[in-house]
Order: C-alpha cells, then sequence, then structure tokens
C-alpha cells in the first residue's frame, strides 16, 4: 500500500511543525550532538527559503516549527546568491540550473532530508557504524498564523521543562 502525500502548500509562505524521532533506543541525542544538529539547522536554513520560528532538540526527538516560502516569491538571483554563499564563490550555477534548484530550496522535505541526512552522516561517523539514524518519515502539520502558532511556539519550547530536563 502507497503511502500517503504529504500535505504541503505552495501557493503562499506557509508555517509547519515538524517533528522527528531517532529509531536508536533511549536518548542518542547527546548535548554535543545537540549543538552539531543545530548547526545544520542553521546551515541549511541560509540555503533553502525557510525561516525557523522555533526549535527544540530532545534526546530522542527534535521540533521545528518553519515557514516556508513558496517558489514564486524567489528570485533566481536569490538562488544563485545563497548557492555561492553555501558551496563557495567558485561553485557555478547557471540561471536555468538555478531555476531548477528553486523547487528544491523551496521544499520542506528536502530541507529536512539534508538535516537528518547529515546528522546520521556525523553520527554514524563518529561511532563508525551503519544504518539508519531516524525513524521513519518525519511528521509535519500546517499550522495557522495567530493564536495556534503561538500556541504551537509555547508548546515547542516547554517540551523539555515537561520532559524533567530543565526547571
Amino acid at each position: 500500500m502507497p503511502r500517503i502525500a504529504r500535505f504541503v502548500r505552495s501557493d503562499k509562505p506557509t508555517v509547519y511543525h515538524v517533528i522527528s524521532r531517532t529509531a536508536l533506543p533511549g536518548l542518542p541525542i547527546k548535548d554535543a550532538y545537540k549543538e552539531y544538529l543545530l548547526g545544520l539547522i542553521k546551515q541549511f536554513g541560509q540555503l533553502y527559503f525557510v525561516d525557523i520560528l522555533g526549535f527544540c532538540i530532545m534526546g530522542n526527538h527534535f521540533h521545528l516549527v518553519a515557514r516556508m516560502h513558496p517558489r514564486e516569491e524567489v528570485s533566481t538571483e536569490e538562488v544563485i546568491r545563497r548557492w555561492k554563499k553555501h558551496y563557495g564563490d567558485d561553485a557555478w550555477i547557471s540561471e536555468e540550473q538555478a531555476e531548477e534548484a528553486k523547487k528544491r530550496l523551496c521544499s520542506l522535505a528536502a530541507y529536512v532530508k539534508d538535516i537528518k541526512q547529515g546528522f546520521t552522516f556525523y553520527y554514524n561517523k563518529k561511532y563508525r557504524r551503519q544504518g539508519f539514524f531516524w525513524g521513519g518519515r518525519f511528521k509535519s502539520l500546517i499550522v495557522e498564523d495567530g493564536k495556534p502558532l503561538v500556541n504551537l511556539l509555547a508548546y515547542v519550547d516547554l517540551n523539555p521543562i515537561r520532559a524533567g530536563i530543565v526547571k
């Protein structure tokens, strides 16, 4: 049975609540690894057309509150600028390639995939292991602006407090 397609909006900026859990037992995301994961979120956030409104990295999962921007809002020149900033000034990309890259750089799935793959590579190299780190697909829910968004941001921020990790 095929999986259900992820519901995304591409006609206007849209906020998503993203949740992804590890497949490993216990709490494999230690504090030092949280810094690395946060670095990936920031690094790819500068390449992709995304605004990170909130996040929480726990020992076995993470939450992101992210606003993705539609392709229609993005100029080819901005794609080229971000491409060179991310891959280096020597990285050449034509306008035609930039138009194709725009599809990926406005994709929530591609953004989260790059974060998860980057972290898996880091973790597996550190522990000299192979295989998956994350448990299945990430979950994503569209969030309305206004009170629902404020409530979600509070929920994400309070996650470590409810788990008893911090006061």
